[in-house]
């Protein structure tokens, strides 16, 4: 193995902002781009660094941070990470329960939000518990609060002292790979939230090893930042970006992706399915809205992108309709795209091959919060659609019993914070990594996902299900948003099936002022075409997988409404308990 080309995040951080060539990060704010130039991330972080030093943040303790992505939140963590304390990621939806116990679970001591305002009133009833709350945005603080900026001031009235810099130099020498930088809590459906501890080496040894997958070139690529990174994934992200020194565009919500993507042509970006999946929707309906001859057009190039295999060379019909058609389906979204990279779950086949189909990289890959996060994944070498891609080469990764992936590496997590208990039984003897999923190595060396041991559902006489590939294939119908197993100690496997509204509209042939949700839920036509699709997956499955009864709800599936994770991956027991009464109703006979 490679030795590390840092000893920590920070140095890494530091090193980036004396490259000449750094574009420097961009902030998206009212429709407008700030720029964070390499000399203000340097100096804002270090003056942060020297502030939160003289008010008393030692090593070891946390700093919680609560907010949005942003230039900011990056500069929190290289800021604490001088002080040699841990960033613990927190979340808006989060409830006053779970906050607390991360809070003190970590010994989180200083508080970062974006705004007083925005956080739910149990959690502002907390803030006093503190011993400093900061505010990126201006407004309204708490008596223990201070603004962004004066705390900033704060610490560049001391550096002028001069030997503040000194001590920074040493802080950052003295960082050892094996420290923790975060400690990061698993949204686990049941039990006491586990806190992650992730070492600087584990870091560092993720994105040195991501390098010969993603080729970026810090004089033409430019990453737009999306998910938020208080989830690994896209904290990875941006720190790989930092190593190769590209420029990196923040923006202000995942709404705007659309306008954003045609501002800034963004060559290089982390995705989760349901943001792909919003993509094909929106691409496909330009056939619905077309007439005449275009309408004909834009429905057959739709159909051959759907159906083409995207592994064999373009039949002479797709290049034509790649020169007519494809090609402004890129510049649609910003027409720049070398590598955007999916994660978080697998992404529905349908819309892949579309994807590819129209020349848009997509990457499927694999991994986990234990992990740094990523396991395996594919790229532009190496891509075999369908599959979650190769491990990469520091990682020793193999099958175990009942299937389940293990996985052993630099990479992967020394354990949960406060857990020796669950410590002991998450390794094998030998020292890997259970991660509680199932997959399999096919004859090419892609591992392929088939399904989470820990949420094998067992009926009442029995058998086992495993709901995640069931819930995909009956998501891949275009009026379902979302679907949920439910078979555990219950005598037969049922769905509940969330409305895709576009999918309705445009399988109803609504204009968009004659369509509601309610006109849907109440379509004859629409049942139907799930109860068929439904039909389609069953023939698939062993008799005791099968749905045999499904009940449609029409809600809409959000972060805020609390049914989905930061990573918008369906919170199974909040929705089983969200929805008992229909679920309930589906088994009250047969």
């Amino acid at each position: 193995m490679e030795p590390l080309q840092f000893t920590s995040l920070a140095a890494m951080f530091f090193a980036n902002c004396s490259r000449q060539d750094f574009g420097g990060w961009y902030k998206r704010h009212n429709g407008n781009w700030r720029l964070y130039a390499r000399e203000k991330q340097r100096d804002t972080s270090i003056y942060l660094a020297i502030a939160l030093n003289k008010r008393g943040f030692t090593a070891g303790e946390s700093l919680g941070i609560i907010a949005p992505s942003s230039p900011e939140w990056i500069m929190a963590d290289i800021a604490a990470q001088i002080n040699h304390a841990r960033i613990v990621p927190l979340f808006p939806n989060i409830s006053s329960e779970n906050f607390i116990f991360q809070c003190e679970d970590s010994d989180v001591k200083i508080l970062l939000v974006d705004s007083i305002d925005d956080l739910d009133a149990p959690l502002q009833e907390v803030l006093p518990k503190f011993k400093l709350i900061i505010s990126i945005s201006k407004g309204a603080l708490p008596e223990n609060g201070i603004h962004w900026e004066e705390l900033v001031e704060e610490g560049r009235t001391l550096a002028k002292q001069g030997e503040y810099y000194s001590w920074v130099d040493d802080q950052i020498q003295s960082i050892h790979p094996d420290d923790i930088f975060s400690i990061i809590y698993t949204s686990g459906s049941t039990g006491r939230p586990k806190g992650v501890e992730l070492t600087h080496r584990n870091m560092l040894t993720q994105i040195q090893n991501i390098l010969p997958f993603y080729h970026l070139n810090r004089k033409v690529d430019r990453a737009l930042t999306i998910l938020p990174v208080a989830h690994v994934f896209e904290r990875m992200a941006v720190y790989y970006y930092i190593l190769n020194g590209i420029t990196v565009y923040f923006a202000d919500s995942p709404k705007n992706v659309a306008p954003i993507m045609t501002e800034i042509h963004p060559t290089v970006m982390i995705v989760v399915p349901r943001i792909l999946e919003r993509l094909y929707e929106s691409m496909t309906a330009a056939g619905d809205k077309a007439r005449g001859p275009k309408r004909w057009l834009l429905k057959n190039a739709i159909k051959v992108a759907k159906i083409n295999d995207p592994t064999k060379p373009a039949t002479i019909m797709a290049r034509i309709y790649d020169r007519l058609v494809y090609r402004k389906m890129r510049e649609a979204v910003g027409g720049s795209f070398r590598v955007v990279v999916s994660g978080s779950s697998a992404l529905n086949k349908t819309i892949l091959r579309f994807l590819l189909n129209i020349r848009l990289p997509i990457y499927e890959g694999y991994g986990m919060t234990e992990c740094c996060p990523v396991i395996s994944t594919n790229c532009k070498d190496e891509n075999k659609p369908g599959s979650i891609g190769k491990p990469l080469a520091h990682l020793d990764v193999k099958i175990g019993e009942n299937n389940e992936i293990l996985v052993k590496g630099d990479s992967v997590f020394a354990g949960y914070h406060n857990m020796p208990e669950k410590n002991a039984q998450i390794f094998t003897s030998d020292g890997f990594y259970k991660t509680g999923d199932q997959g399999f190595f096919d004859e090419d060396g892609y591992l392929n996902f088939t399904g989470r041991i820990k949420e094998l559902l067992k009926t009442s006489t029995g058998k086992y299900v495993s709901p995640n590939p069931i819930e995909l294939e009956i998501s891949r119908h275009p009026v379902v948003e979302q679907a949920l197993v439910i078979a555990n100690d219950r005598k037969f496997a049922s769905a509940v099936v969330w409305l895709n509204p576009e999918g309705a509209r445009r399988l109803l042939k609504f204009s968009k002022d004659e369509f509601s949700v309610e006109k849907a839920m109440q379509s004859l036509r629409l049942r139907e075409a799930i109860n068929r699709h439904i039909g389609r997956v069953n023939k698939k499955l062993n008799h005791w997988e099968q749905i045999r009864k499904w009940t449609l709800i029409g809600d809409e599936l959000t972060i805020e409404s609390g049914l989905l994770t930061p990573t918008l991956k369906i919170r199974r027991k909040i929705a089983e308990a969200r929805y008992a009464e229909q679920i309930e109703e589906m088994y009250k006979s047969g």
